[in-house]
């Protein structure tokens, strides 16, 4: 087992968006960024759906999904797999935004730019491990399938 891979590990990459997350509600003061309405407050609701929808997908059909890379014995291309590559992570992100549109807070705010950072930081390192462990076959996969968001299909 290399060192590198085990630092993909996803326990480790939650404690740092904790302790972000953390500091950030201990050292700045509550304060609304805009005021909320309806429309923003709506958007956590497709928000919860789509994170549900890849969440249980990526379960579904990979047990494995929110293991570290070094764990993962097969590369999943199917079901939300083929949607894109890392459907747990691009939820995360979308209901991340979500709750700070829900309760616009400056320390959400920050929260859900620090999950972005780190999540986006974390797809390039798991994605590293990825392509070590698989080789051309995830090379391929990287070609085929986005990384976080669905392409829109136009069928004729």
């Amino acid at each position: 087992m290399n060192i590198k891979q085990k630092s993909v590990s996803p326990l480790l990459m939650w404690l740092i968006v904790i302790a972000g997350l953390f500091l950030a509600f201990q050292l700045i003061p509550a304060r609304f960024v805009f005021p909320r309405n309806l429309f923003t407050s709506f958007l956590i609701f497709p928000s919860v759906v789509y994170w549900l929808y890849f969440l249980t997908g990526a379960l579904k059909v990979h047990r494995q999904a929110p293991l570290s890379a070094d764990k993962i014995n097969k590369l999943v291309t199917d079901g939300v797999y083929a949607q894109v590559r890392h459907p747990i992570y691009s939820a995360d992100i979308i209901l991340g935004w979500a709750i700070f549109f829900f309760y616009p807070d400056v320390r959400l705010m920050i929260g859900a730019h620090w999950l972005m950072f780190v999540l986006l930081f974390w797809i390039h390192r798991e994605e590293k491990a990825l392509i070590e462990k698989f080789g051309s076959e995830y090379l391929e996969y990287m070609k085929r399938v986005p990384k976080m968001f669905p392409k829109k299909t136009i069928s004729k």
